[in-house]
């Protein structure tokens, strides 16, 4: 229960900061998206339905302020996700290079695939904006990715086997 509670609050969290503070921080107009980092970073680190299932919430989440249509950022965010699991089932997970670099290819993947849908229904958005967005991405994945990382190590984010 602690687990969920932390991992829900530490979402909305996120999400404040993505739409209230990372304007602020911008680079020409492009800004990270921390929401996206932590759940790809958790992904990588934890079993397949948690991160899941955290990449569905999160995907609710930048849906309900990002796009008029219900369901994008959940979808995209729930396949990278699990493509993030896949990637964190064959590498050391204390070593965060490939994490980051993973972060930001998937970042680059989700921005395509964004792009993709957004064009067949007929609202664009400039192709420079996945580019800028994933490389700041590994930048906050570069720091991000220990702290997850710690978190996931705690005794109450360990999931315990009883028979």
């Amino acid at each position: 229960m602690k687990k969920t509670v932390t991992l829900v609050l530490l979402s909305i969290l996120f999400c404040i900061l993505d739409n209230s503070l990372m304007p602020f921080l911008q680079i020409k107009g492009y800004y990270p998206s921390l929401l996206f980092v932590f759940i790809i970073c958790y992904s990588i680190i934890s079993d397949t339905w948690s991160g899941l299932i955290l990449g569905i919430f999160c995907g609710f989440l930048q849906d309900i302020y990002f796009c008029n249509s219900l369901g994008i950022n959940m979808l995209v965010n729930m396949l990278m996700c699990l493509l993030a699991n896949r990637v964190g089932k064959n590498i050391f997970k204390d070593k965060f290079i490939v994490p980051v670099l993973s972060n930001f290819f998937i970042s680059i993947l989700k921005g395509f695939l964004i792009f993709v849908i957004l064009y067949i229904l007929k609202q664009h958005i400039p192709i420079e904006f996945v580019l800028y967005t994933s490389v700041y991405n590994g930048i906050v994945a570069l720091f991000m990715y220990k702290k997850v990382y710690k978190l996931c190590q705690k005794d109450f984010m360990i999931k315990n086997w009883r028979f």
